[in-house]
């Protein structure tokens, strides 16, 4: 071996154990910069069969190649770090859903008394306590509150739907604006790279920020990157290219539809997440698309039920002012056939409006059959040629005859509010063939007659009518009489009575409380449904984040600083420089000494 082999030896191993301790200062250095991916020297005996212009190596110089910088790379496992976005783009879309539906499910909540389960069951136990004491002002007045208080539940929960889609289409705006910077940014990063790498000298932080750029996208979308050495990632979304070497697909969120969507640019193709996953934007495409309008609707089924079943009892039953079939809720939005939670409110103007008894017809077994009698007084029960009890309507228990009257409320009461009682009529004759005259002596005292009332066919019945003053009745005797029924010197009397207080029958009113009572379960079961929901979100959200943290500890081993490895690998390459240098000694001493015996 030659002097100038041992120099040549010597300053090439100096160079390259110089390059490895600055690969290792660099890693110490930067052990806690976020995305740095360590730096490795690789190193290799120089090729024996270099040669030169005119010279080739010769068989005695094999030995004094020296050594060289074989690579210079930035450690990275790709596979280990689509894993890693993979995770972490499924675990940010599972904590989104999980927030915004915790959001929800706060506002469902069953174990609060302004929940919607508890506002159904406070309206039933109104209704139910109504049924029990009908005529009770303070019940009505709460039945009233408690109603209020259920129309105000679902017009809450619709108001709190509405912000929280509001709030969701705005994140997912401002999601799709950040989306869209960090693909440009990959675009750009490319372009600086594979420039770079053309001129000789890769930018290794150029490459950590772009795969820290990636990082971050992949909170946002399910991106998947592929390396190109020619220009550099390609991004994929959804199958769709979003980043090709400089050139980049933005995001757009089209607003034309019931719901937004999101498309890849100017292609028309809507991005359109799976069941779970997806990002943050995909998880909030997926609330907007399905989970939030499906609630609402849910939402909006509960309160058209509330509205059509509680109506359709109330029409059923009768208020204290005589008023039947009129609905207790109403959608403000107007005439539809679905009413939704935001628009129901009370039909109702007071508690006496509120309808909390039965009004069967007359006739009927449903306790209204008695309500009015007739008693035939000189008559009897056959007397007369026209026989009038043949000619009126018996009793279903055959003791008495019943008198249609036009309009008899609940509590017995005759039209205009006038009580009822025994109404005593005279019946006399008078010249005009076919007419009677008829003396009425109401419960009140005050007496009207009816002159000339034409009886000349047969009839079925005797009705009490409003006289149009509000308080006074008169009798319409139809046909039920005939003339020969009263001889001409011939006074009969009989008399119409109506029942001051009927039983009240309050089955609407129970019915009601039935039908709350009943759909307190639709409500249980909306709120447990999303509750559901929440669970199963946290539940994703964990497991992902700890494949996340397991896939991102492969990582730290594979790419990752530890600073006390490389102190220890300075240690070494500190002593390979010291030895280096002692080769050089060795030479420059060498060299010396042939100089001086050259002398």
């Amino acid at each position: 071996m030659s002097v100038n082999s041992l120099f040549d030896i010597g300053s090439t191993s100096l160079r390259a154990v110089g390059e490895k301790i600055d690969a290792t200062s660099q890693n110490i250095a930067n052990a806690e910069s976020e995305g740095y991916r360590r730096r490795r020297v690789s190193l290799s005996s120089r090729s024996v069969a270099a040669t030169g212009l005119y010279a080739s190596n010769g068989a005695q110089d094999v030995t004094s190649s020296g050594v060289g910088v074989e690579q210079f790379e930035r450690v990275r496992d790709g596979m280990l770090v689509a894993a890693r976005n993979e995770a972490r783009s499924s675990e940010s879309a599972a904590r989104e859903e999980g927030r915004v539906l915790g959001v929800l499910e706060g506002a469902l909540a069953t174990d609060t008394d302004a929940g919607l389960s508890a506002s159904l069951q406070g309206l039933a136990d109104g209704f139910s306590n109504l049924a029990i004491n009908p005529d009770s002002q303070g019940v009505r007045e709460s039945v009233l509150g408690r109603a209020r208080q259920l129309t105000d539940t679902f017009g809450r929960l619709d108001q709190r739907l509405g912000e929280l889609t509001t709030n969701t289409e705005n994140a997912l705006a401002g999601n799709v604006e950040k989306a869209n910077g960090l693909l440009d940014k990959v675009a750009s990063l490319n372009e600086q790279i594979e420039n770079a790498r053309a001129g000789g000298s890769p930018d290794y932080a150029a490459e950590d920020q772009r795969d820290q750029t990636v990082k971050e996208l992949s909170k946002l979308l399910p991106v998947e990157a592929q390396e190109n050495r020619s220009d550099g990632y390609t991004l994929t979304v959804d199958g769709m290219t979003v980043v090709q070497g400089t050139e980049a697909t933005n995001l757009s969120v089209d607003q034309s539809g019931d719901t937004p969507a999101v498309e890849f640019g100017k292609t028309g193709v809507e991005f359109t997440p799976g069941a779970e996953g997806g990002g943050e934007i995909g998880a909030q495409a997926r609330l907007l698309n399905d989970t939030l309008p499906g609630v609402q609707s849910d939402l909006d089924a509960l309160a058209d039920d509330v509205v059509k079943e509680v109506n359709a009892a109330h029409r059923k039953g009768a208020d204290q002012n005589g008023d039947t079939g009129e609905n207790f809720f109403v959608d403000k939005s107007g005439p539809s056939s679905e009413n939704t939670a935001g628009n129901i409110e009370l039909n109702v103007d007071g508690p006496k409006d509120i309808a909390a008894v039965a009004t069967p017809a007359l006739g009927t077994l449903g306790g209204n059959e008695t309500a009015v009698t007739i008693g035939q007084g000189d008559f009897g029960d056959s007397s007369g040629a026209g026989k009038i009890e043949d000619r009126l309507t018996v009793g279903p228990d055959g003791s008495a005859s019943t008198v249609e009257v036009s309009s008899i409320s609940p509590d017995g009461n005759l039209p205009g509010g006038v009580e009822g009682g025994t109404f005593d009529i005279t019946v006399e004759d008078n010249a005009n063939t076919g007419e009677l005259d008829f003396t009425i002596n109401r419960p009140d005292g005050s007496t009207s007659a009816q002159t000339g009332v034409d009886v000349s066919s047969d009839g079925t019945r005797i009705t009490l009518e409003d006289d149009g003053s509000g308080n006074t009745l008169k009798l319409d005797v139809g046909t039920a009489f005939a003339d020969g029924d009263v001889g001409p010197t011939e006074t009969k009397e009989f008399s119409v009575t109506v029942d001051n207080s009927l039983p009240g029958n309050t089955g609407p009113a129970q019915n009601i409380a039935d039908v709350a009572s009943d759909l307190t379960t639709g409500a249980t079961d909306l709120a447990a449904g999303v509750g559901t929901q929440v669970q199963e979100a946290a539940a994703k959200e964990e497991a992902q984040a700890a494949v996340g943290e397991r896939v991102q500890a492969q990582i730290e081993d594979v790419s990752g600083v530890s600073v006390d490895q490389q102190l220890s690998s300075l240690i070494e390459q500190q002593q390979q420089f010291a030895a280096s240098a002692q080769v050089l000694t060795t030479a420059r001493e060498v060299s010396s000494t042939l100089l001086s015996i050259a002398r």
